[in-house]
């Protein structure tokens, strides 16, 4: 028989492939776990129980063909940061944890956007100013002057942008230098998707434009000539260019970047940017009036390859990173002293891995996209060793974490570096990324409630500057009926700051109740049916069932958390001490006992299954039967006398408590 004492000092390499199993070969194998559920992986490399979810309010739209939502942030500033629920035909708004109202009614304003519509918006913000495209839809503004003034409003492009100049003998005449004219071609140049084009026409050495605002025929439309550039001359000219945006061709793709505002992904060039001029974002000018070029004129540019490459994403930071089917691609200036013009555009093809038709996130100092199909997350960031951009996959070590497709992401920076994942059956993952300390670790979360599913998820920075707030739509049957409600994750708990044992908010859709000592607790309409959990003062009551919207306590309370129970759990990969006798994989051995180092935790159970835990004690014999402040230090673990070829340890914590393990000290017997 030989003893070992391996030691599970933390959990960074996070939830690891079952492919992996017995991968003692491996460095990240001792850092890694075969289950990791309603854990999330610090920063520090411990685990920290996710805290619960709070209700906020159902969707406007519940069910039928026009259901769901989908949160959009919007954030002026840490203390002006807002959550915008678009649906079909409209937009409702929350902020600081709750809903905005006016005049005693939900406040919410008119779109065009169906629910059909809603997952393929891709928007960027300009301090009060959201910027949001479709393929559907002219793009657009929403412009904020209050908590309850909110303009949705069309872009009124200035001059462009264009497709290629003319180079056919066909050639447009204005009827007229300004106002209200008609334009004539000698061919078929128009149609009636046209009516809002741009339309740039040269007559002498000037330029002129207008904007078609009827069709006549395919020769023939009206237009609005631009008072600020109209035109010189009423002769034919085969000197003109069309607009690139119009119905059926607008873009799908927005970003920022050095001062400028880009658009991609039309139809009709899928593969092309276009750039506003400087500090002018709805100004496209691609020349001044005379037809010279100035640096602060507007630019585009078509990616060069091999095969058409329709651009999925973009992100605007020390470089343009534009994201592609086939590739990822930087656009600069190539020089660290000139910014971008149109005569110093420099686009590099960095990689042939290609990314999904998805939002991109920016994480610290790299851009996290998800791939072209859809089960990896990729990473773009600058490689020294190579002089290059790379893009290493984020899930090769936990690929089964994509199984169900990634759909949507939202990155909390603070405080633990964590991008939220949202799989398209509903799957709630973080990912803990850290480069500067290698923490690159997948948990899973599973949310309370029968049918669970996460439909849409967004973070803006919370009430305290401390936190990132993850807001969820979350899908569930409740009383037999298919509810969606918004909810937010609650702050972690955080005893060394000052919170107490009953500030612990540990449940699901939860509400809190305080106030005078009270018995019956209402307003849980939106649990109606449902068994709940209840921590009442600190201390853990027995479940309860919502009826008519409330529940009678046990015992009066101040203050208790009312929500759905869930359950963290803890599953480690098969324990290899690295003893001097050589592997353990393979050999009948038992786990005799385990020491947890525990930082303000109550309520932990393991065992070596799920099938098979019991409590790790955490009080005394002089202990009081009340409410269990949370404890921080070393809790002992005599494990059963259970002998496999299989060493594995099981943690739970089922409670509506708080729980962070920072490290996990394991004596085993191995017998040959």
């Amino acid at each position: 028989m030989a003893e070992s004492s391996p030691i599970l000092t933390n959990f960074t390499s996070g939830e690891l492939s079952p492919r992996l199993n017995g991968r003692i070969d491996m460095e990240k194998y001792y850092n890694g776990a075969s289950t990791i559920n309603n854990f999330q992986v610090l920063m520090h490399g411990g685990l920290q129980k996710r805290s619960g979810t709070r209700y906020i309010a159902p969707i406007k739209t519940q069910t039928g063909s026009n259901s769901g939502a989908r949160l959009i942030p919007f954030v002026f500033s840490k203390t002006q940061a807002y959550i915008l629920e678009f649906g079909h035909n409209y937009i409702r708004f929350f902020k600081d944890e709750g809903q905005i109202t006016s005049g005693g009614s939900v406040y919410e304003i008119s779109t065009t956007y169906t629910a059909a519509q809603i997952d393929q918006i891709e928007y960027v913000q300009s301090a009060d100013v959201l910027y949001l495209v479709h393929d559907d839809h002219a793009p657009r503004k929403l412009s904020r002057t209050g908590h309850t003034s909110w303009t949705l409003t069309d872009v009124d492009f200035f001059d462009g942008p264009y497709e290629p100049a003319n180079t056919s003998s066909t050639t447009l005449q204005p009827s007229g230098t300004s106002g209200n004219i008609t334009i004539t071609a000698s061919s078929n140049v128009f149609v009636a998707n046209d009516v809002g084009r741009s339309v740039r026409i040269k007559n002498g050495s000037d330029w002129g434009f207008a904007k078609i605002t009827g069709y006549n025929s395919a020769t023939n439309v009206n237009a609005t000539v631009n008072a600020d550039m109209p035109f010189s001359a009423t002769s034919a000219n085969a000197d003109w260019r069309l607009g690139s945006f119009y119905t059926n061709n607008y873009p799908t793709k927005i970003t920022f970047f050095e001062e400028r505002l880009f658009y991609a992904g039309t139809t009709q060039q899928p593969s092309t940017v276009f750039s506003s001029m400087s500090a002018d974002f709805d100004k496209f000018s691609p020349t001044s009036k005379d037809g010279s070029v100035n640096d602060d004129n507007g630019l585009q540019f078509t990616l060069v390859s091999d095969q058409v490459n329709q651009i999925t994403g973009m992100y605007g930071g020390k470089f343009l990173a534009i994201f592609t089917k086939n590739g990822a691609f930087n656009m600069s200036s190539g020089s660290a002293t000139q910014g971008l013009t149109p005569t110093t555009i420099q686009v590099v093809n960095e990689t042939n891995d290609g990314a999904a038709d998805k939002k991109v996130s920016p994480a610290s100092k790299s851009v996290l996209f998800i791939g072209k199909n859809k089960k990896r997350l990729r990473e773009f960031a600058y490689n020294i060793d190579y002089d290059s951009f790379t893009t290493p996959d984020m899930t090769v070590l936990s690929e089964h974490v994509g199984f169900g497709g990634f759909e949507e992401c939202a990155f909390a920076n603070y405080p633990n570096n964590i991008l939220w994942v949202r799989r398209g059956d509903g799957v709630l993952l973080g990912f803990t990324y850290y480069r500067d300390q290698d923490v690159t670790a997948w948990h899973r979360h599973t949310i309370a409630g029968t049918n669970a599913k996460v439909k849409s998820i967004a973070v803006i920075p919370g009430v305290d500057d401390a936190f990132d707030t993850l807001y969820l739509i979350v899908e569930r049957t409740i009383n037999s009926a298919t509810t969606q409600y918004v909810e937010f994750l609650e702050q972690d708990f955080r005893g060394a700051d000052g919170d107490t044992k009953d500030d612990q908010f540990y449940v699901d859709s939860g509400l809190t109740y305080s106030g005078s000592a009270a018995t019956s607790i209402s307003g849980l309409s939106h649990l109606e049916g449902q068994t709940v959990a209840v921590l009442n003062n600190g201390a853990v009551e027995s479940n309860k069932t919502v009826s008519s919207g409330s529940i009678t306590l046990t015992n009066s309370t101040t203050k208790c958390h009312v929500g759905l129970p869930f359950t963290a759990e803890l599953e480690s990969v098969n324990v290899e001490p690295k003893s001097q006798y050589g592997t353990t994989q393979g050999k009948r051995g038992r786990i005799d006992k385990v020491i947890f180092r525990l930082f303000e935790t109550v309520g932990l159970k393991a065992g070596p299954a799920s099938s098979s835990v019991d409590v790790v004690p955490f009080r005394t014999t002089t202990s009081t039967m009340s409410a269990t402040d949370p404890k921080t230090g070393d809790y002992t673990f005599l494990m059963p006398a259970t002998y496999t070829t299989e060493n594995k340890l099981y943690v739970k914590s089922d409670t509506a408590q708080a729980c962070t393990i920072s490290a996990i000290m394991i004596q085993m017997s191995t017998y040959s």
